[in-house]
């Protein structure tokens, strides 16, 4: 019976949902990055080169 449902399956909308979800969150990411300002940008691109715990949102 369970062997029956298993072929039944179809596996092939599954990796569609997966790919519209990682096209919809890497528009979605990057709609962000292209928001933010250029000091607000600086002060991110900055962050590994300081010793300094920082917050850079402020």
């Amino acid at each position: 019976m369970l062997k029956e449902v298993v072929s039944f399956l179809n596996y092939s909308a599954c990796a569609e949902l997966a790919l519209l979800f990682f096209v919809c969150t890497f528009l979605f990411i990057m709609f962000g990055a292209m928001r933010l300002s250029k000091g607000a940008s600086e002060r991110f691109a900055s962050i590994p080169l300081s010793d300094d715990v920082e917050d850079p949102r402020s």
